[in-house]
């Protein structure tokens, strides 16, 4: 076991700490600063009984943001740690980080934000630094001890109530499991050579219309766009019906899109005469949904069908897991391959009535006629996923919450088709505490 020292955290948690204490003594209006702990535990069981293995860590993060002063600019500071509590089987990075000799670190810490944010008026803010994201098709996962984290731009401007236009462009990332900031790569390519990760975006929401759009690109690599519009209906009995319908498109879009370029998604190695690394490739991978949320007292009921033409590739760049922006993605895979048709049902209840702060929700997800994504002769597939999500927000401690949830994904493969995992199934466990000291 390899120990990885955190000076860094420890000073930048003190001068937190430090800038927080100074404007405790003076006023603290505007001043924001949280600890969020979180304890999880993950147990993974798979096909292959080489691949299972548990994890469990401590995931701690200081959050400091100050007002804007002269009502134009401001700061934030996170420090980020994580520190081992348990792991066997087989060891990779997961929640815990794990170097190239295959040695689990005991503890990591990182400066996981640190940004210079700036505003005009309520109409223009930006942000400029190490910052976390989340968007239509790009996200700091929250799934883990720790987010991940970008390094770069971001912008958002508001000319009119619910119209907002925004950007991003980042040069960096720190993964979910990892100390360190990464230049961009693809699967087959060296660090740095993918420049930046910008997207720009659109959003409307007025009443119960909303419509959002936004255009992602990884330089030289890979190009994406989403176009999703929602109504509401507001139906008898205080009951709701929310209608979504999306089209979203992943497309190749430079010189480092080759074969192996992103080898978890396309199977384009299985074209003849490929050369991973080296030949050129191609996909233009097409996906449309529709979907239903019905509400009524303490009750949803949900469904979703997607279709694909071509593999949607989820993945932005080499160890990114993507932001799934389909209601039919699984949690274990993408539900995202050529050919593929997916529905989903969904059912949650809210106990309030009977154990306040409880809140479940059970899901199943079908994927069918799923294809090799380059020679569909080669391989298909049917895949599904059960989920269950158990939330508990304890009522006798403020900011204390419980998760725990099951995940059983199961295929049913013939040939090749990478999209497509070996059985799996998941307990994940999430302790969360939150402290606002102011």
């Amino acid at each position: 076991m390899k120990q990885q020292r955190i000076p860094l955290l420890i000073q930048i948690l003190v001068g937190s700490l430090a800038l927080a204490g100074t404007a405790s003594a003076a006023d603290t209006k505007g001043h924001s600063l949280e600890l969020k702990a979180r304890g999880i535990y993950f147990d993974r069981d798979y096909e292959n009984d080489a691949n299972d293995r548990s994890q469990s860590a401590l995931g701690l993060q200081l959050n400091y943001e100050s007002p804007y002063y002269w009502d134009f600019i401001g700061i934030g500071l996170s420090g980020y740690s994580v520190t081992e509590l348990g792991a066997s089987g087989r060891l990779t990075s997961d929640i815990l980080s794990v170097d190239k000799d295959g040695d689990v670190h005991d503890s990591f810490g990182k400066l996981g934000q640190a940004f210079i944010k700036l505003k005009y008026q309520d109409v223009v803010s930006a942000k400029l630094g190490r910052q976390v994201h989340k968007s239509m098709l790009l996200s700091s996962s929250g799934s883990r001890a720790i987010p991940n984290s970008f390094s770069g731009g971001t912008v958002n401007v508001t000319p009119m109530k619910g119209l907002k236009f925004y950007g991003a462009m980042y040069n960096e990332w720190s993964p979910r499991s990892d100390a360190h900031f990464y230049e961009f790569k693809t699967d087959r390519s060296a660090e740095g050579d993918i420049e930046y990760i910008g997207l720009v975006g659109v959003s409307y929401d007025s009443g119960p219309f909303s419509i959002d759009f936004e255009y992602l690109k990884a330089d030289n690599f890979l190009s994406k766009t989403g176009l999703v519009a929602s109504y509401t209906f507001a139906l008898a009995n205080k009951s709701k019906l929310k209608v979504t319908g999306g089209v979203h498109a992943s497309r190749d879009d430079g010189d480092l899109f080759v074969t192996g370029s992103e080898s978890s998604e396309l199977d384009d190695e299985d074209v003849a005469g490929s050369v991973a690394g080296k030949t050129a490739s191609d996909n233009d991978g097409l996906g449309v949904y529709v979907a239903a949320d019905w509400t009524f007292g303490n009750v949803l009921l949900g469904g979703a069908l997607s279709k694909f033409d071509g593999a949607w590739i989820e993945d932005n760049f080499a160890g990114d897991h993507g932001t799934n922006a389909f209601p039919t993605g699984g949690v274990l895979a993408d539900f995202s391959n050529r050919d593929e048709l997916v529905w989903m049902l969904k059912a949650g209840y809210d106990w309030k009535d009977y154990i306040k702060g409880l809140k479940t929700t059970l899901s199943y997800k079908k994927g069918t006629g799923a294809r090799n994504s380059h020679v569909p002769s080669l391989g298909e597939a049917d895949e599904s996923e059960w989920a269950l999500d158990v939330r508990y927000a304890i009522p006798v401690v403020k900011g204390l919450a419980l998760r725990y949830t099951y995940l059983d994904y199961q295929s049913d493969k013939t040939g090749r088709l990478d999209g497509v995992k070996e059985n799996e199934r998941d307990h994940r466990l999430y302790l969360d505490y939150t402290y606002r000291f102011f």
